[in-house]
């Protein structure tokens, strides 16, 4: 089957509905509740119902869902004191506003995530492609964020291409978020060929985990490309509506010797299918499959990047890959003994306090793991064009889309440090060493 027939049968562009999303019903559902439970004290139960109704639109028209039950259930409480003495009536209208108020503040905290502005000069377009089964390789989904020429008609992207992957109650509203990103653009004709960036995603995560990064990378003059490996990723949907589910261990024992070397023998495994997938995209790239981009990507000259298992992925692929020219690793385990061969940035979250001690004899396998992880960076660093971050006020889930659903880090599980410091540091840090790794220095002025 020739390249451009493959094209035909296996690209599409990513068209989700991408409808503006706000918050406005459910601030709407609380100030009205907290009115009519006032009102409905003098006017009776037919105001109360109003805010009952109220309430059951911002709940089924709304994003907020189960961020609404305080207000609802405040709500309900009021209904059968309307005609009992004052202070009953009094300390249920106090439980009514209360649940407003609660229901308020819980939609201000768990917002619908709104995705950083864009630091780069290039307009971002995206687009998904899949390869199909070839013998026994399954089918790969690849997403593409590359510089684009302004449009008119564009449509911005949904943040995750799939719901069913949104994070778990109350981080969920996720799901009904819009991205920088739009679909239907082309590609900038400001430069000849762009340079590559690949994005690793995490043990049980999925291309979409780090989506502002990757897009203000496009925005810098990147071309970006995630792919979802098939039985890895949490959940990999084809274009004819098949899924394969993630058949990783969600959660990593490392309670044992035996454990962690079991880990270790899986991880291996899992690095061999991801090195294997990565070169089916560069080859299929390579033969013109995606015409956009037809002779208009550096594919021999690439970066790589990723977060905790895919940064232990991008760490791995510039060791053996030398077409990996420089990569990035945020916050995950340096497995193996192989350094990289060419130019390598580390991220890490601040150091726990038992890691600035010395070794203690109670320490488990998993702090073992860790440790000799350490070990392996601080030897890697001692070679030139090594470089490492370590962020201070930053947890494991700092480095993913996460803190941005969530207006108080600590309560995602993702430090104390503001969202919008850890995206400016990161993104920064990413552009200007692979900026200046891959000789793209003069890319933005292109434009």
């Amino acid at each position: 089957m020739s390249p451009r027939r493959l094209a035909l049968d296996h690209e599409w562009l990513h068209a989700n509905d991408a409808r503006v999303q706000t918050s406005w019903i459910e601030w709407a559902a609380c100030f009205v509740a907290a009115a009519v439970a006032v009102i409905s004290l003098r006017h009776g139960k037919w105001w109360l119902m109003l805010g009952l109704a109220v309430i059951t639109a911002g709940w089924l028209l709304g994003t907020a869902k189960g961020l609404l039950l305080p207000v609802a259930l405040g709500s309900l409480a009021l209904w059968p004191t309307l005609r009992t003495g004052k202070y009953i009536k009094s300390a249920s209208l106090m439980l009514a506003l209360g649940g407003a108020a609660a229901s308020a503040f819980l939609c201000w905290l768990f917002p619908v995530p709104e995705s950083p502005v864009l630091s780069g000069s290039y307009a971002v377009g995206t687009l998904t492609f899949e390869l199909a089964q070839d013998g026994k390789k399954q089918g790969l989904i690849a997403q593409v964020w590359f510089p684009a020429k302004e449009g008119e008609n564009v449509k911005r992207s949904k943040w995750l291409p799939d719901p069913e992957l949104a994070p778990h109650f109350p981080y969920h509203r996720m799901r009904d978020a819009l991205s920088r990103s739009c679909i239907g653009m082309t590609l900038s004709a400001a430069a000849k060929r762009y340079p590559v960036l690949f994005y690793e995603h995490s043990w049980t995560g999925h291309r979409a985990e780090n989506v502002a990064q990757v897009e203000d990378l496009a925005s810098r003059g990147f071309v970006v490309i995630a792919v979802d490996h098939p039985g890895q990723a949490a959940r990999t949907k084809y274009k004819d509506g098949s899924v394969i589910l993630g058949k990783l261990p969600a959660s990593l024992d490392f309670s044992t010797d035996i454990a962690v070397l079991d880990f270790e023998k899986l991880a291996e495994k899992c690095l061999l299918e991801r090195r294997d997938d990565l070169a089916r995209i560069k080859n299929t790239l390579a033969q013109g499959v995606v015409p956009m981009f037809a002779g208009r990507l550096e594919l021999e000259k690439t970066g790589v990047f990723g977060f905790s298992f895919g940064g232990t992925c991008a760490l791995r692929l510039c060791a053996v890959d030398s077409s990996f020219y420089a990569g990035a690793n945020e916050d995950g385990f340096f497995l193996g003994e192989q350094d990289p061969l060419g130019a390598f940035l580390f991220f890490d979250e601040e150091m726990p306090p038992w890691m600035l001690k010395d070794v203690q004899s109670n320490e488990g396998p998993g702090e073992v793991l860790t440790r000799r992880s350490e070990s392996r960076i601080l030897k890697a660093m001692k070679q030139p064009e090594r470089f490492r971050i370590i962020l201070q006020g930053t947890r494991h889930e700092s480095f993913s889309d996460l803190i941005f659903a969530c207006r108080i880090p600590r309560l995602a599980h993702a430090g104390t440090r503001p969202a919008s410091d850890v995206h400016q540091i990161v993104t920064t840090q990413l552009a200007e060493f692979f900026t200046r790794e891959l000789g793209v220095m003069s890319l933005n002025n292109q434009r």
